[in-house]
């Protein structure tokens, strides 16, 4: 009998190629594709999570004129007024020289202004200007973005869950660039 365009016989059995002899390739089991413990799964995931994490950094790119971890700068400096560049790094869990150098350019564009603190001249504050706070009042939410909001929406247990399953894939892999680690998303 001769094959249909999907390699089966008109009852439905696998017929195999004129030329090759080979077998017609199995139809992947979609709802095999979403089970929890197939690979392919968890990669579907992960790909709707960068997806998403990149499409908020270019509406925010679009509608700011700036970039995710420079909004998510701005946000905790409007939250925070009176802030050090070194409490800026830990509250966005970045490297010291990395906030500094978002301040640096945050400075330039007169969203953020730097001025001694009163009491010890040493010390430099860091405040939004009235420019910085308009431009947060039209920015697009979360201001921390996307995957920065979503953690902290999860309760403790989750997140130790998320962080030891992480932890097990980082330890898998063959090849690891762990200087990204103090590196904001946007920046990647």
């Amino acid at each position: 009998m001769p094959a249909s365009s999907s390699g089966h016989s008109p009852q439905g059995e696998p017929v195999s190629h004129p030329v090759s002899g080979a077998q017609p390739l199995a139809q992947p089991n979609i709802d095999a594709l979403d089970a929890p413990d197939n690979p392919a799964a968890v990669l579907r995931q992960f790909r709707v999570i960068f997806r998403s994490v990149k499409k908020h950094f270019q509406v925010i790119e679009r509608t700011c004129g700036i970039g995710g971890s420079q909004l998510w700068a701005l946000a905790t400096v409007s939250e925070s007024p009176g802030i050090r560049v070194s409490d800026l790094a830990k509250a966005m869990s970045i490297h010291q020289s990395t906030a500094s150098n978002l301040v640096e350019q945050m400075v330039k564009l007169g969203l953020i202004v730097r001025e001694r603190d009163a009491e010890d001249q040493r010390v430099v504050r860091l405040n939004a200007t009235a420019r910085g706070l308009a431009l947060i009042a039209r920015a697009p939410k979360p201001l921390i973005g996307l995957l920065p909001d979503a953690l902290s929406q999860l309760n403790p247990d989750e997140l130790r869950q998320l962080h030891a399953s992480l932890a097990k894939l980082l330890d898998v892999m063959d090849l690891l660039d762990e200087s990204a680690v103090n590196t904001p998303l946007a920046d990647l």
